[in-house]
């Protein structure tokens, strides 16, 4: 099959709504299909979800009706979510809140929602203008006992001061995505300023932030590591992790999305969104690569897609994750004995790795064919080739 890709074709294949915002597509993929599996898994255990948009916006949005907005996707998925659950009789409830702080983006934002706010449908939604940190109390109440997905999205760092949202963080059930503006804080994190260096200091522990960073890593990656750090203790969170978007078209990182949780299996569907986003971003990311390159020359480009400058691929990514996932597994299992449960393991590697379960089940196989695991999963006749929740990873002596 031939490479070759013209402009009449690559045309065909673009999405003007996120044309040169190709990240924002990137984001709003992972809001949108979390929010989809969140929904509908919590909604069959319970009667409430409740979404937070703390930076609601919105924000270069090129659609009359906000499509393009994460207000707007989260309302639609939720709304999706419960007509399902009603056409099977059962009625749920949905609340969301959202905040914004710019006058003119919370006009407009208030226009816009009022029609869905439909209390007789036991569909809530209640906007507060102003800072999101200062509505906290009031969202905590809003809440209430019900399931929490905080969305938290600014257009820098600040804004949202760990110590001042601590008690929306700690809600129990709840989980949380934020936007870590990785390519702003990269270029302040290594000032000398004092103004700068404090500013970041709410979502870095306090002050004296800089001395608590990985001197292993370069001051960017150092940081993110930190802001995970301080996420997971701040808001007892049992996992915590973060997904890379690379901007459109240069080779770089252009912001993290972290995400919180205490339980597992949100781990575990959160890394299969991440997989799909970023295979969804990688093609969409050569395809701004192209549009850039053919509007640089003035003609169609008819070159091979190969013939571009490219950022390692998400599968390539993923390899090296998986062979560092091997030695850090075999570490940790002799910190546990020498044997765990699979269902175990799975977590102990995703959540520092960016690995899907079948990663996880491959690295085990791989182990076992070099005789250096048991293969459990095939004891007792059974044909399975790789491990399932309850089998017992172990070492063999």
């Amino acid at each position: 099959m031939s490479l070759l890709l013209n402009s009449t074709c690559l045309n065909e294949n673009v999405n003007e709504t996120y044309d040169g915002r190709e990240q924002t597509q990137a984001k709003h993929f992972i809001l949108k299909s979390y929010l989809q599996a969140l929904a509908f898994k919590i909604l069959n255990q319970w009667d409430e979800l409740t979404y937070v948009d703390g930076f609601s916006g919105p924000w270069h949005s090129r659609m009359e009706d906000f499509s393009d907005t994460s207000f707007m996707i989260a309302i639609e998925v939720l709304r999706e979510a419960q007509s399902y659950f009603r056409e099977r009789g059962e009625v749920k409830t949905i609340r969301c809140f959202l905040v914004e702080k710019e006058p003119v983006p919370y006009k407009q934002l208030t226009a816009e929602v009022a029609k869905f706010h439909m209390p007789e449908n036991r569909f809530l939604v209640k906007t507060r203008g102003g800072l999101f940190e200062e509505a906290v109390p009031e969202i905590v109440d809003f809440v209430g006992q019900s399931f929490s997905l905080v969305f938290i999205d600014p257009t820098g760092w600040t804004g949202y001061p760990y110590d001042k949202i601590t008690p929306l963080l700690r809600h129990k059930p709840g989980e949380v995505l934020i936007n870590f503006m990785y390519d702003f804080i990269n270029r302040f994190a290594s000032s000398a300023d004092k103004t700068t260096e404090d500013s970041l200091a709410p979502i870095l522990g306090g002050s004296g932030w800089k001395n608590r960073l990985d001197p292993n890593l370069t001051t960017g990656a150092a940081v993110e590591k930190l802001f995970r750090e301080e996420l997971k203790r701040v808001g007892e969170f049992e996992f915590v992790t973060s997904t890379c978007i690379q901007k459109s078209t240069v080779d770089r990182p252009h912001f993290f999305i972290a995400y919180g949780t205490r339980s597992g299996h949100g781990l575990v569907a959160f890394r299969e969104v991440e997989w799909g986003a970023l295979r969804k971003h990688e093609q969409n990311r050569l395809g701004a690569k192209l549009r850039k390159r053919e509007k640089a020359t003035g003609t169609p480009d008819l070159f091979d897609k190969q013939d571009l400058p490219k950022d390692q691929s998400v599968q390539q990514i993923v390899d090296e994750q998986k062979k560092w996932a091997l030695n850090y597994l075999l570490q940790w299992l002799e910190e546990q004995g020498g044997r765990a449960v699979f269902s175990d393991v799975r977590l102990a590697l995703m959540e520092p790795c960016m690995l899907r379960e079948t990663n996880v089940k491959d690295i085990c196989v791989d182990l076992a064919r070099q005789g250096i695991l048991h293969a459990s999963w095939k004891q007792s006749g059974s044909r399975r080739q790789k491990p399932n929740l309850n089998d017992v990873i172990a070492l063999i002596n």
